[in-house]
């Protein structure tokens, strides 16, 4: 039987970004924002009849496209990254034209100001670095200022000798944007080593599964979503047994390999709803949201089968699960408790099963009747019972 192995968790440090769900409320409202900001300034140059060929081509298709990614993000909340992408791109456009048709045109009238399309230009670096993953953000806002440096460029050879205070605005223009791309690429950084450290705080490195930390998080916030909704949930608590008896005979690497199989075969056991947590030495907790007791019952047989089923690591190991269902006015702590006195009823009888929360007697369901729940293929070397 092959497992799948838990991926080192500080190699995907942009999936654990805290910022991610962040960003889907904050892009909801700014594509509005941006599409009725847009639709203003072409009324307003329309009104005014200073309308540039830049706001009369640009502007309206603008807010028409920001209009209609929200709509889209609205129907497909999972394509938010492509939402970003294309976003920040129908912007970099409407600016790297701007940039274009103001060294061509516009410094040469108004040569010690920008045209107020142009006050946006930098706004698209934060975007890109809140928005989007860190190395995206850094590509992005290198190309984006490549390419408006290059359109200004030609628009300067193509358009009238400018004056020195034209110069003087082009040059501020141009180095105030370096300076925003280089403090943002010291937050984007930041933002990594920040999500480093968040991600080191709430994971089992050698395992690769939450830690205690973040399991007690998704705990709460299931506890309040069950009070506020009346919604079920279960936890179960299952124990390596006889896990000393491995450390003591096979060494403690064989004890972290051990840790780590057993990690990952429940991991693939378990529902996409399904959170896991390395909640001791050799103790897991699981949260099933939406489950009563009979199907937390159900899923404790299918991880007790992954395991049992064969060999960890040349080793017949077996788990003691106990399990324990959310009742109106529980705590958290009475919850634990319970799914604890459950794991520890089914050690004293014998380990190798699962026990339910104050079950009746004749209702406990014995999962394994092996009479040696640990047993290695060498006959000598068997873990006391």
């Amino acid at each position: 039987m092959s497992v799948r192995r838990p991926p080192n968790p500080y190699q995907t440090l942009e999936v654990a970004d805290p910022l991610e769900a962040l960003r889907l409320r904050v892009t909801l409202w700014l594509l509005p924002v941006g599409a009725c900001a847009a639709l203003l300034a072409w009324g307003l140059s329309l009104l005014s009849g200073k309308l540039g060929p830049v706001d009369r081509f640009l502007l309206l298709p603008l807010a028409l496209g920001f209009a209609g990614l929200e709509l889209y993000l609205l129907w497909n909340r999972a394509q938010i990254r492509r939402v970003w992408q294309i976003g920040l791109s129908l912007m970099g456009v409407y600016e790297i034209v701007g940039a274009f048709y103001e060294t061509n045109h516009g410094l040469y009238y108004h040569p010690e100001s920008l045209s107020p399309g142009l006050l946006w230009f930098p706004i698209v670096y934060l975007m890109s670095f809140v928005l989007l993953g860190r190395r995206q953000a850094i590509v992005f806002s290198a190309v984006y200022l490549s390419l408006g440096l290059t359109a200004g460029g030609l628009g300067l050879l193509l358009g009238p000798p400018l004056e020195l205070s034209a110069l003087n605005t082009m040059l501020q223009f141009v180095f105030s944007n370096l300076t925003y791309v280089l403090l943002l690429y010291i937050f984007a950084h930041l933002r990594y080593h920040y999500a480093q450290m968040h991600l080191m705080a709430h994971t089992d490195a050698l395992t690769g599964l939450i830690n205690r930390r973040a399991m007690q998080e998704c705990l709460e916030a299931e506890l309040e979503r069950a009070k506020r909704y009346d919604r079920r949930f279960a936890v179960l608590l299952a124990d390596i047994d006889h896990f000393k008896w491995v450390n003591d005979n096979h060494g403690h690497a064989v004890g972290d390999q051990v840790l780590r199989e057993v990690a990952g075969r429940l991991s693939a056991g378990l529902r996409p709803s399904d959170q896991i947590a390395r909640w001791g030495g050799e103790e897991f907790l699981v949260l099933a949201p939406e489950t009563d007791l009979a199907q937390a019952q159900a899923l404790s047989g299918r991880l007790f089968e992954a395991i049992v089923a064969n060999p960890v690591s040349g080793l017949e190991i077996s788990l003691s699960i106990g399990v324990a269902c959310y009742r109106q006015g529980d705590s958290i702590a009475g919850l634990l408790s319970r799914a604890d006195e459950a794991m520890y009823r089914a050690k004293v009888a014998g380990r190798a099963r699962v026990e339910l929360e104050d079950p009746p007697h004749d209702a406990v369901k014995l999962l394994s009747t092996q009479p040696d729940p640990l047993r290695t293929t060498d006959e000598s070397a068997s873990p006391p019972a």
